[in-house]
């Protein structure tokens, strides 16, 4: 079965809202407009995978109590370079000395020698953006002596994100085919013995905590020696500046309650997730928006497939997935997979799709219910006008809609009750689920309240009126039979059983109606008896006076009484056959069989050809090689032609002709065997043609002396309809007779016609 127009339009929003949907996803995913939501989402997943920090690191600031103690800032490159050949004495595994270094002084030998005299120590280097003639960045290098002096020097560049956190790091900086390696990953790449260029240029800090939690000593205590020696052997030391005022600290998320961490425990956190591999890598472009895609289209797909209700618990499963999924793979990969484009894409597609389908649906309904109110309706009263606002237009059109069903269901209830047989509607337990007032009445009769009441409680009151064994009343023997049945009080109902199938086909319920068919079959019994009397109670006094005549000794009867009383007995017994043949042709049941039209003929010229030959009529039979299946009772067939052709013989001139022509007719899709039979009788008028068939009228029997009964014909009509056929008269006053007889064809024959003379 095709789609409706409201299905397909339903279908064709569903594609739009699809498309919308995944244009949003990637339009979330290219402008990071959902980072506020990924940003939430990242902070608390980093609160709920807290670590230990990294003990080898361990850090140097220059804090409000070491400017206090030493001196404002900056702070002499000679007091740095005692600062470093404390940490020097101390032998630390490297040094990252984040102070940038960009004048020079007269100190700067002295620094430079301590720096080359200490283990690896590395120093940052200035990228001011924008750069000049459009460079991205401009390079400034620390001092040329301290450069040398160092291990290497790396940048140290802060990116802030929209809401002014700072979450993540470039490892990497470029500028067309310049490119500046971090200062922290240098120191890792130094601390590693297999050095990896795996990093991704981008990371996300995996903050290890709040500010403090890194072991720490001031560089006042450094300076002045107050702390264990053991202190820094083997650590990992970041020096760089704390103090307030310095602007050297960064909001982060995971920070003390002022919302700040100084820049030295950013170096910490970062490197601690270089060399623990607990960086936390941004997911491809691509795979971000396949995973911001995935869930919307199951979100889609359930549309078309769940009821409203399970979709809203689909869009929570979703959205609780996707996060989920984010969590896991941060948790398993350290993979940083945003799920704010797929979160808020659900959260659009939702409403935006409830609005769609109840737009559509509304609209369908709409467009159906003004359909309905322009088709006319005769149980209601006429609508009024519409109004023009559109929620106003719908609810009238729906009252209407409603009323109308209210009328049209009052009228069949009405028109059930009006009709003359019991009619009940019986659902698929065998309950009574509708009834009218004549079943009622009937119910009532037999003892039994409609009510709640089975059908087959109703039944078992009746008896079945067929002598046939086993035959039930219910359930039905077939889907769609009838049924006769007898009361207690001696009526006689039809029972005609018809199931209501839906369009899946499984039976719900049935209509019964029972039909009081008492007098019909009293009727029928009076008939039967009155066929009986003509049988055999007329036929006898008739075949006895026969006898008597023809037995009567010569000259005890006078001939010309004898032969009037022959003609009038045998006439009375020619009107009793016809009256049998005829109503046996009306009532006989049969089961009809494959016959040949042609055998039929054949038969019928067998059975007159005495007669044929008596009066020396010339036969000519054209097509009786033919095969002309038909379907239907051979005897009834057989005697029709039997009639046809008794009349022909009887109302045409001795040595005449008679034709009998066999053929096949096309009408359309319809095969139809055709036989004419054509006599050169007297002929009939067109006023006799119209009454042929009509019970008790005759042609001119004075033609051939010979009168029928008037009921030959009216057999051959009634036996040809009940066989689906037709038959006709074509006649002219002093030209003859053709009478055409038509029969629908059972199968095609197998040969074309060709006329012949068999006799």
């Amino acid at each position: 079965m095709s789609a409706g127009p409201g299905a397909r339009r339903l279908a064709a929003e569903w594609w739009l809202v699809a498309l919308l949907a995944s244009v949003l996803v990637w339009v979330l995913t290219e402008t990071r407009a959902a980072q506020r939501l990924d940003h939430l989402i990242y902070d608390q997943l980093l609160r709920l995978t807290a670590h230990e920090p990294d003990p080898r690191i361990l850090l140097v600031p220059i804090d409000t109590d070491s400017l206090q103690r030493v001196g404002g800032w900056p702070w002499p490159r000679d007091v740095h370079a005692r600062l470093v050949e404390r940490l020097a004495a101390g032998a630390p595994r490297a040094i990252a000395y984040d102070v940038l270094f960009l004048e020079t002084s007269e100190d700067d030998p002295e620094l430079a020698t301590a720096i080359r005299q200490s283990p690896p120590l590395f120093l940052p280097l200035l990228l001011d953006a924008p750069g000049r003639n459009g460079a991205r960045f401009d390079q400034i290098a620390p001092v040329p002596s301290l450069r040398e002096a160092a291990a290497d020097i790396g940048q140290v560049n802060l990116h802030a994100d929209p809401d002014g956190l700072i979450r993540r790091m470039r490892l990497v900086e470029r500028d067309g085919e310049r490119s500046w390696p971090h200062l922290v990953m240098l120191l890792a790449r130094q601390l590693e013995a297999d050095p990896r260029d795996r990093w991704p240029e981008e990371v996300l800090i995996p903050f290890s905590g709040p500010p403090g939690t890194y072991s720490s000593v001031s560089a006042a205590d450094v300076l002045a020696g107050r702390f264990p020696p053991e202190l820094l052997a083997g650590r990992i030391v970041i020096v760089g500046a704390s103090a307030q005022g310095l602007g050297d600290r960064h909001a982060v998320a995971r920070a003390n309650a002022e919302g700040v961490i100084s820049g030295i425990e950013l170096q910490a956190n970062l490197l601690d997730g270089l060399l623990n591999d607990r960086l936390v890598t941004p997911a491809g472009h691509g795979l971000k928006i396949v995973a911001g895609l995935i869930p919307v289209w199951a979100l889609l797909l359930g549309f078309r497939t769940f009821r409203p209700r399970s979709t809203t618990l689909l869009l929570v499963a979703l959205i609780v997935g996707t996060i989920g999924a984010t969590a896991g793979a941060f948790a398993a990969s350290r993979i940083w997979l945003p799920p704010g484009p797929a979160v808020v894409a659900l959260l659009v597609v939702s409403p935006v799709w409830a609005w769609r389908r109840l737009a559509g649906v509304s609209a369908y309904m709409v467009g159906e219910l003004a359909r309905l109110r322009a088709e006319p309706d005769h149980f209601s009263t006429p609508p009024p006008s519409l109004p023009t606002d559109p929620l106003m237009a719908e609810t009238m059109l729906l009252s209407g809609a409603i009323d109308g069903m209210k009328a049209t269901r009052r009228f069949i209830h009405e028109s059930l009750d009006q009709l003359p047989d019991a009619i009940f509607v019986v659902g698929v337990d065998g309950r009574i689920v509708l009834a009218n007032r004549c079943a009622e009445r009937l119910c009532l009769d037999l003892g039994f309240e409609i009510g709640g009441l089975f059908f087959r409680d109703l039944v078992r009151l009746l008896e079945p009126a067929s002598d046939r064994a086993g035959e039930q009343l219910w359930p039905p023997p077939e889907v769609d039979s009838r049924v006769e049945a007898v009361t207690p009080d001696g009526r006689i109902f039809d029972i005609l059983y018809t199931a209501r199938e839906p369009s899946s086909g499984e039976a719900q319920s049935w209509i019964v109606r029972m039909s009081d068919v008492s007098a019909m079959r009293l009727a029928q019994r009076q008939r039967d008896d009155m066929l009986r009397f003509l049988t055999h109670d007329m036929r006898s006094p008739q075949a006895s006076i026969l006898a008597l005549t023809s037995s009567a000794e010569p000259g005890e009867i006078d001939t010309r009484l004898a032969r009037r009383i022959d003609h009038y007995a045998q006439r009375t017994l020619e009107l009793a056959d016809h009256i049998v043949h005829l109503a046996r042709a009306e009532l006989l049941n049969y089961e009809p069989e494959q016959l040949n039209l042609s055998d039929l003929l054949g038969d019928a010229l067998d059975e007159l050809w005495p007669q044929i030959t008596k009066r020396r009529i010339q036969l000519q039979v054209h097509g009786d090689d033919l095969e002309l299946p038909v379907m239907g009772e051979g005897s009834l067939l057989t005697r029709a032609l039997i009639n046809l052709i008794d009349n022909a013989v009887k109302y045409s001139p001795s040595g005449s002709r008679l034709e009998c022509h066999l053929s096949v007719e096309d009408f359309g899709a319809d095969r139809w065997g055709v036989c004419v039979i054509r006599d050169e009788g007297q002929g009939f008028s067109s006023d006799q043609v119209g009454k042929l068939f009509q019970r008790f009228q005759r042609g001119s029997p004075e033609s051939s002396g010979s009168g029928g009964a008037g009921l030959g014909l009216s057999f051959v009509e009634t036996v040809i309809h009940r066989h689906g056929g037709t038959i006709s008269c074509e006649s002219q006053v002093g030209k003859g007779s053709a009478f055409i007889l038509r029969l629908p064809m059972a199968a095609r024959p197998r040969r074309d016609a060709e006329p012949s003379d068999a006799r």
